[in-house]
């Protein structure tokens, strides 16, 4: 080997390019790293030991690192600007100089330390072992001692603030007639929320949840961390969501019972995650909580069976102490009691059984229960919309299937052109078969979404309701029919709308 080629290679093996007007004794103001895991394409991880050893060099300087598997602590939870991330890249040569760099950023996404190792050697795992080491580079000389004087700061967004006391709203929660949606609530600890306690309570027409405690430095006792705006479906709602540094997101809640709220948020990745939230005040002993009217309301209903088991929505019916059914058909009007048998609050279904010596059972349904609807598939309804107003004899509106999902893509929704008022809650969502394939539900407002809309409502699948019917031991269901096949819609509706009804609900 000739000289020259021979100190060509003895300097290749040690060049470092380490950056220049670094301030390393910078990293003191950091205590947590980040270092993530090198995954390659054919699905090889860290497979020249590049991530494990920069993970190495940090510990032993004294930082606490993290990996891919390594929960956050509460410490980072509290301020992120305790927390450094790596970035990695290197080169993959099978022949000459083979490079690592390392990139470090801070909460602010600023550059604190960047620097690039080369080797050249025997093989390519020392190529790479010697690449790391020198892109660790000036860290490797810092003494490091945490000082909390140097970690970066971060003017956070200014929330409201209100002076509620757990003392006071516990006093506001006792003393007012509640929405379901108003208490005190905890969160579920998990990875990626903070813990929070929070008291929803009603401000003007909207709900605001305020802090009570908090497990980081952020946030603070009286301050508002979300606001809830409802929709025209009963328990969902519009919120408006701070997250842990204060910067707010729009996103959907509900209820999916009185003790529990799910609220949706989006990860970087685009995948949803629920995060939970339970109510702890008031308990189920003295909650007062009233969204579910049990008093002057109505709403429609179909039968599901010949002995009198009827479908509805869940909130026409809950909580009531006496529920009343009225038949309009060829021969005349008939009121009927009928009592609660099953509900399904989540997905808004409920079953109502006739125990009324009067009603003597019917001979046949001409429909059945169907899972199947298209998009642009004809439809329509039959019910007691506004009945105070409009009168009690029934009203038919049509349209189409305009989506198979409903607001925020739920999947147990049709989205359906059909008008509804209140009052066709409860009703039958019949496909141009006479079929039920879904029971009307809700319908979208210009308030709850701050813009006019038309025709924009929501019927809940039959998938639904067959899961409710399924829960009756020796339930029959009813199979879908071809009877009302080849006739017109006028007369289809002549003969169904003997098995839809009107359904009051009084105290």
């Amino acid at each position: 080997m000739s000289k020259l080629k021979a100190l060509t290679i003895l300097v290749l093996l040690f060049v470092t390019n380490h950056s220049l007007g670094q301030s390393i004794e910078k990293l003191n103001g950091y205590k947590y790293v980040f270092v993530p895991t090198l995954t390659y394409g054919n699905g090889d991880i860290d497979i020249w030991s590049i991530s494990s050893k920069l993970r190495s060099y940090f510990s032993d300087k004294g930082f606490v690192v993290f990996s891919d598997k390594t929960p956050p602590l509460n410490d980072i939870k509290g301020n992120r600007c305790l927390l450094l991330n790596c970035i990695i890249n290197h080169t993959n040569v099978t022949v000459g100089t083979n490079e690592v760099s390392l990139t470090v950023k801070n909460c602010k996404g600023e550059v604190v330390y960047s620097n690039t190792g080369k080797a050249m050697g025997w093989s390519m795992q020392d190529d790479y072992n010697k690449a790391t080491k020198r892109a660790f580079g000036k860290i490797d000389d810092l003494k490091y001692n945490f000082n909390p004087q140097l970690t970066p700061r971060i003017e956070y967004t200014k929330v409201e603030t209100t002076n509620e006391s757990e003392e006071l709203l516990k006093k506001y929660l006792d003393s007012a007639k509640l929405n379901i949606i108003e208490g005190i609530y905890k969160s579920y600890q998990n990875d990626k929320m903070s813990y929070y306690k929070f008291a929803v309570k009603k401000k003007d027409d909207k709900f605001i949840a305020i802090i009570i405690e908090a497990d980081n430095k952020i946030w603070s006792p009286g301050e508002v961390k979300a606001v809830f705006e409802p929709t025209s479906m009963n328990g969902f709602y519009s919120v408006k969501w701070y997250l842990g540094d204060k910067t707010s997101v729009e996103t959907f809640g509900m209820m999916e019972n009185e003790a529990l709220l799910s609220i949706e948020f989006k990860e970087q990745s685009g995948e949803k995650r629920q995060n939970k939230f339970i109510k702890m005040y008031p308990t189920s002993e003295n909650s007062k909580a009233t969204t579910k009217k049990s008093s002057g309301t109505s709403g429609s209903g179909f039968f599901v069976s010949t002995n009198g088991l009827i479908a509805t929505n869940a909130h026409v019916v809950e909580g009531a102490k006496n529920i009343e059914v009225n038949i309009s058909n060829d021969i005349g009007n008939f009121n009927y009691k009928a009592k609660l048998v099953l509900i399904d609050s989540k997905n808004d279904v409920a079953l109502i059984q006739l125990e009324d010596d009067k009603f003597n059972g019917l001979t046949s349904l001409p429909y059945g229960i169907s899972e199947k609807a298209d998009i642009g598939e004809k439809s329509f309804t039959i019910g007691y919309p506004l009945n105070d107003i409009m009168g009690t004899n029934y009203k038919v509106t049509d349209g189409i299937i305009s989506a198979k999902s409903g607001i925020a893509d739920d999947v147990r929704y049709y989205q359906i052109s059909i008008p509804l008022q209140p009052g066709n809650s409860g009703g039958p969502l019949f496909n141009n078969q006479g079929n039920i394939i879904g029971i009307t539900s809700a319908k979208l407002n210009s308030k709850a979404v701050g813009t006019s809309i038309e025709n924009v409502n929501y019927a809940i699948k039959a998938t639904y309701l067959l899961s409710l019917m399924n829960m009756i031991p020796n339930a029959i269901i009813p199979q879908p029919s071809n009877q009302l096949l080849k006739k017109e819609l006028k007369e289809q509706v002549k003969i169904l709308k003997n098995y839809v009804c009107l359904i009051q609900v009084t105290e």
